[in-house]
């Protein structure tokens, strides 16, 4: 299984050494790194490939104990393994065909990080400039005879129709020893459609899948109907409204192989919806 670390460590000789003393010792080989320095610490970016016996829990506790600080982890693909410069450049050529693409090139690029590095944010920044050059983002209008399609990702669950986004629900944090952490949004002219709930379920279903049990939506202050969207998908949640926004706790079920949350091919009152 492929993981990412992404970790801050002090800007001392041999910390990083420590980190992969500890990753060593427990048999985690070390597949891609990068570092992007700030003043006095450094981030770090591990791409890292884990036996059996390690957990990403278990990974977490490791970096931890190596002495890094804001250390999350998160299951990835051989796509990280990619020569960077190369993937951004990518991701230019695709926008100049779709400048709509522009959020999940970001997510694909980014992953679930919460906290950018200051390179990160330049590059972030250059890339939605060349976009909004080739002229604005397009929702597609909704239509009755639409294909509604749902693309799974490194970071969660993207809907679309046709090359346009009308919805995503994306991973912030994914532990399997505590709760995941995502969004959701769906376009303004999309909702109210069974697409919330779908990506909804489909995001519970991931987590799931990578160990969570419980899950935790994170939506503005201002957001409405998280309690209708629960009751569309069929789940119950606890809503909380904290000085961040509102939080809303779901139990996953087990990734035991029973039947979790999201259908394939499911059909609605609006549309077909596709895998």
């Amino acid at each position: 299984m492929f993981l990412r670390i992404r970790t801050r460590l002090p800007e001392t000789p041999g910390a990083l050494a420590t980190l992969a003393g500890c990753l060593g010792d427990a048999e985690v080989n070390i597949l891609a790194l990068q570092i992007y320095p700030d003043l006095g610490t450094v981030t770090d970016d591990l791409v890292v490939e884990v036996p059996d016996t390690v957990s990403p829990g278990r990974l977490l506790e490791l970096a931890e104990s190596a002495g890094c600080t804001e250390v999350t982890v998160a299951v990835c693909s051989e796509q990280e393994l990619q020569d960077q410069p190369t993937r951004w450049l990518s991701a230019v050529r695709r926008l100049i065909d779709d400048p709509a693409r522009i959020h999940a090139e970001l997510t694909g690029l980014l992953g679930p990080r919460v906290n950018l590095s200051p390179t990160e944010q330049v590059r972030a920044a250059a890339l939605t400039d060349i976009a909004a050059a080739m002229g604005p983002p397009a929702t597609p209008t909704p239509d009755p005879d639409a294909v509604v399609a749902y693309d799974q990702t490194t970071t969660g669950v993207r809907a679309r129709v046709g090359t346009g986004v009308i919805g995503s629900a994306e991973f912030t944090h994914v532990f399997p020893a505590r709760p995941a952490e995502g969004t959701l949004e769906v376009a303004p002219a999309w909702r109210r459609m069974g697409i919330g709930s779908n990506l909804l379920r489909r995001l519970c279903a991931l987590a799931a899948e990578a160990g969570a049990k419980e899950l935790v939506l994170v939506a503005p202050a201002d957001q409405r109907g998280a309690a209708a969207l629960l009751a569309a998908a069929g789940m119950r949640g606890r809503i909380r409204l904290t000085s961040n926004g509102l939080r809303v706790h779901l139990t996953l079920p087990s990734s035991d192989g029973s039947a979790g949350p999201g259908d394939a091919g499911r059909s609605t009152p609006f549309g077909r919806e596709t895998a």
